[in-house]
């Protein structure tokens, strides 16, 4: 398995719901401090990116909405899994509680960033990976290295065809991968492949780590 994932070509997303409680309570320099929020989370459609929404009421007043906001994106951005950005999220905040001389904006940012967190974890978190489109055309006598070197990379070939003497291929293929692919393309048809790539935005990893210690993302 592989033992890093660089934040470049990966993601973390959601498969279901999660729903967190969280409060912040304990004393500082003799000044209490306290802050009080849930926070739900759901999966959206993939190419979505993230929705926040708000539906606490008056139970979190407003002078506090702009921290609770920047809690949420400090936890999207961190993820819950390997330290990747979350995509695909819907993430709203649902009720709280404050405290008219304990509760700050330091404090409603960082229980917001607490349960967010917490509501990833139990929204049975995945890791998504970047992929790219790969279009190709060789001379028929290449074809078979090519399809050769798409199996060699474990590559997901959507679509073949051949007319005049001409292969075409329709693949999708890591992002992360696109380089090595398209240098050995070129250089099993001694370079009279013709080659595109698109980005074919996010999918699950087909091998998403145990635990958020067997992959350590990389920058």
């Amino acid at each position: 398995m592989n033992g890093s994932l660089n934040r470049t070509f990966h993601r973390e997303t959601v498969m279901g719901s999660g729903v967190a409680d969280e409060r912040v309570v304990r004393q500082h320099e003799g000044t209490g401090v306290y802050a009080g929020i849930q926070v739900e989370v759901r999966p959206l459609a993939r190419g979505k990116g993230t929705v926040f929404a708000w539906n606490a009421g008056a139970n979190i007043p407003a002078r506090f909405a702009v921290a609770v906001a920047r809690g949420v994106r400090d936890a999207i951005s961190a993820g819950g899994l390997a330290g990747l950005e979350v995509t695909d999220v819907f993430v709203s905040v649902e009720d709280g509680s404050y405290h008219d001389e304990d509760s700050s904006e330091t404090a409603f940012r960082e229980v917001a960033q607490k349960a967010t967190a917490a509501a990833f974890r139990q929204a049975h978190p995945t890791i998504l990976e970047a992929i790219s489109v790969c279009r190709a055309s060789c001379p028929k006598e290449h074809a078979s290295a090519i399809e050769e070197s798409f199996a060699s990379e474990a590559v997901q070939i959507a679509f073949t065809q051949a007319e005049l003497q001409i292969s075409s291929f329709v693949a999708t293929v890591p992002t992360s991968r696109v380089e090595q692919i398209v240098q050995q393309i070129l250089r099993v048809t001694n370079g009279q492949a013709k080659l595109s790539i698109e980005s074919g935005g996010f999918r699950p990893k087909s091998e998403p780590p145990d635990t958020v210690n067997v992959w350590v993302p990389t920058t």
